[in-house]
C-alpha cells in the first residue's frame, strides 16, 4: 500500500485548515483495535521504543514526540522512549518518518534497512507507524503547518493524534478532521 501524501497535503491546503494536524489513518495491515492490543500488550513489558527518521529539527524532536505520546490518554499507561535499550520490547516501536517521499509505504517506514527518501514540504509532513520487527501494524499520514522546532504545539499534536487515532477501538471513526480514504 502506497500513502499518498501529496494528495493530503492538498487536501488539507485546499480545506482552509491551517493551525491543526489533519490525519489519514491507514488500516493496513491491521485495525485500530488490533494495534490498541498490540500497543497494550507491549507497554506492559515497559516502554515502547519511539524512533524519528529525518528529524526536520535542529533539536531533539523524539524526545518532545515520546513525551506527548506517554500523556496521551488512550485508556491504558503506554509510556514511550527513545533508547532503544530501555524499551520493554525492542521488537514494538513507533516509527515517525518526517517529510517522506511521495508514495512511501508503511513498510519502507518501517523497515530500517532501507534508506529513508525525504522531499522537502512547506508545512510539517510525516508518516507515523507502528511496528513489529520490520512489519507495519498500523500507519497514519498527518499534515500540519510548519513548526519553529521540536517543542512546537503542532509537533506534539501530531503524538497525540497517532495516539488517539491509530489506537482507537474499531467503529469508533467519527473524529473531526479525519480522513478515512476506501482502501
Amino acid at each position: 500500500m502506497r500513502l499518498l501524501i501529496p494528495a493530503l497535503a492538498t487536501a488539507v491546503l485546499l480545506s482552509g485548515c491551517a493551525g491543526m494536524v489533519r490525519t489519514v489513518v491507514y488500516e493496513y495491515p491491521q485495525t485500530s483495535a488490533v494495534a490498541r492490543d498490540l500497543l497494550q500488550d507491549a507497554a506492559a513489558a515497559g516502554p515502547v521504543l519511539l524512533e524519528v527518521r529525518d528529524n526536520p529539527f535542529s533539536g531533539d524532536v523524539a524526545r518532545s514526540l515520546a513525551a506527548a505520546a506517554s500523556a496521551t490518554s488512550v485508556g491504558f499507561t503506554a509510556r514511550f522512549t527513545t533508547d532503544r535499550a530501555q524499551a520493554g520490547r525492542s521488537d514494538f516501536r513507533l516509527v515517525v518518518q518526517f517529510s517522506p517521499a511521495p508514495g512511501v509505504s508503511a513498510t519502507e517506514v518501517c523497515d530500517s534497512s532501507r534508506p529513508a527518501a525525504r522531499t522537502p514540504t512547506e508545512g510539517l509532513t510525516a508518516v507515523v507507524a507502528f511496528c513489529k520487527q520490520a512489519q507495519p501494524i498500523l500507519a497514519m499520514a498527518a499534515v500540519a503547518p510548519k513548526a519553529d522546532g521540536p517543542d512546537a504545539p503542532v509537533v506534539r499534536q501530531i503524538a497525540e493524534e497517532a495516539m488517539l487515532r491509530m489506537f482507537i477501538p474499531s467503529g469508533s471513526r467519527d473524529a473531526p478532521g479525519d480522513f478515512w480514504p476506501d482502501l
